[in-house]
């Protein structure tokens, strides 16, 4: 009797434990909880035209981590993309310091109207969004935004 108890309960047990989401998709729903909780927005981009051409897609899901901005209403949108070797463009009014504190798979950073929004594949840790979250504050002000080329 004792054994069809014990068999009873691990079958429910077992059935709990495959209904839970995988280890992966745990790890990231923690950084996108971090990112919510300190202000930023989470948008996946799952359209292939709206990812870099450099990237592959089967790496993602790849997020945009946004924080509104400082802009004007007639500002150009700005997308700085890395290269394929891994650096990014020379040509912005942005620190390069700054860059330093995004992860590495960071990939893409826009300067859109009334937002800053940098594009990673969440592969990393919580120190990862605190280090997008450092640097999205840094740039959100007017004087840190991207100069144009003219």
């Amino acid at each position: 009797m004792i054994w069809i108890v014990a068999l009873i309960i691990l079958v429910i047990l077992g059935n709990f434990i495959w209904l839970l989401p995988p280890k992966s998709e745990r790890r990231r729903m923690k950084l996108r909880n971090k990112a919510i909780m300190s202000g930023l927005t989470c948008r996946e981009i799952k359209d292939r035209e709206s990812l870099p051409d450099t990237i592959d897609i089967e790496q993602g899901p790849w997020l945009e981590y946004s924080i509104v901005s400082l802009t004007e209403e007639d500002d150009p949108v700005v997308v700085l993309e890395k290269s394929a070797n891994e650096q990014w463009p020379e040509h912005t009014m942005v620190k390069p310091a700054l860059f330093s504190k995004l992860p590495a798979s960071a990939v893409r950073i826009t300067f859109r109207n009334g937002c800053v929004a940098v594009l990673w594949n969440e592969d990393g840790e919580l120190e990862d969004v605190q280090g997008i979250m450092d640097f999205l504050e840094s740039v959100a002000t007017t004087e840190a935004k991207p100069q144009q080329q003219s």
